[in-house]
């Protein structure tokens, strides 16, 4: 199985808090993409942009999601892309999990597979601004991630042949978008999607 990488256009932010929002808003939005199948949907309102997003409802996947933006925004991932502004990129990963055996079956092992990953670069401005400022940039971000969700919308529907039909799980990293490997995925959302074939089921998280 190859692994199909998504990178999405970067995204631009003012503070941490519309941070925290959008990052969410698009982590959910893949996640609720990639589950479509019988479970409890929500609609959330955004409180910073004028939009609503469809998440999955499920407790595990929600603590996931907000774990790891909190990580990646308050831990060591960001990176100085100027005065006053950072930069950083999240990595949400879909994986299943194989068994193999060897030495005439006595030994098992594992291996995790990954075979689709999304990539979200963004950059946070943390200097002070005036009003016409603030409501200048709150509407380019706003319509930064709109734009952003459907191009999300077209790129899970652009193939998918590499899904798995089987048990998948996903997670949730912080890349330094200065390295070219990923970190480990520590404080990161993880949580298993059940495959009830057909459809993906996420009522029984």
């Amino acid at each position: 199985m190859s692994q199909k990488d998504l990178r999405l256009s970067e995204l631009e932010f003012v503070g941490t808090t519309e941070a925290r929002e959008a990052l969410s808003c698009v982590l959910h939005t893949i996640l609720f993409c990639r589950a479509p199948g019988p479970f409890r949907p929500q609609t959330v309102h955004s409180e910073h942009f004028n939009l609503a997003y469809c998440r999955v409802g499920c407790s595990s996947v929600t603590r996931g999601v907000d774990t790891a933006v909190d990580s990646l925004l308050t831990g060591d991932s960001l990176v100085s892309a100027g005065p006053d502004l950072l930069r950083g990129d999240v990595v949400l990963s879909f994986f299943e999990r194989r068994r193999s055996r060897s030495l005439f079956g006595l030994v098992s092992s594992e291996e995790k597979v990954t075979w689709e990953q999304w990539i979200t670069p963004f950059l946070v401005s943390v200097r002070t601004e005036d009003d016409v400022e603030v409501r200048r940039n709150k509407l380019a971000a706003d319509v930064q991630l709109r734009c952003t969700i459907a191009d999300i919308y077209a790129m899970v529907n652009d193939s998918l042949d590499h899904v798995p039909s089987c048990m998948y799980e996903f997670d949730i990293t912080t890349r330094n978008p200065t390295a070219s490997h990923l970190s480990e995925p520590r404080d990161g959302g993880y949580t298993r999607v059940i495959l009830n074939p057909p459809l993906y089921n996420l009522s029984s998280l």
